[in-house]
């Protein structure tokens, strides 16, 4: 019995929890697919902004890195995007930091794929409407005859 006491102290000594998050090495901000990298020293003045054009709605996973949609790893969700005037979209856009301060977020890379961005696709919705009005024109005929 004293063995498997000791057995089971030195089982405890042995067993380590561990806590990781993730370190990031940048800002970013993800929008169309698109992630862009915010550039915290480089402000964007009221006349330099376009429309808006989004906003944060998902948070990046602190323990797993993925993220899906238009996500961010460090601003809130609501956050809003807007676009640079004479400057494509495709090369960078302006992040509201704080009411009324905005700062260049540069494009890096497309984002990952993730499962749930087909949820959020527009096209997904407009598939499966179109589907199921298919599914009940068909069977609505193949009761009337």
């Amino acid at each position: 019995m004293k063995k498997v006491v000791y057995l089971f102290i030195a089982c405890l000594f042995f067993y380590s929890t561990s806590t990781s998050a993730l370190s990031w090495a940048y800002s970013f901000v993800v929008h169309n697919g698109k992630v862009y990298e915010v550039k915290e020293d480089i402000l964007i003045t009221q006349s330099e902004l376009g429309d808006m054009i989004g906003k944060v709605e998902t948070r990046a996973d602190e323990q797993s890195g993925k993220y899906f949609g238009n996500a961010s790893n460090y601003y809130k969700i609501g956050t809003r995007y807007f676009e640079i005037k004479e400057v494509s979209t495709s090369k960078a856009i302006a992040v509201e930091s704080k009411p009324n301060n905005f700062i260049k977020a540069e494009y890096v890379h497309e984002a990952p794929f993730h499962i749930t961005d087909i949820l959020y696709s527009v096209y997904t919705w407009i598939i499966v409407g179109v589907g199921v009005l298919l599914l009940g024109f068909v069977v609505l005929r193949s009761r009337q005859l």
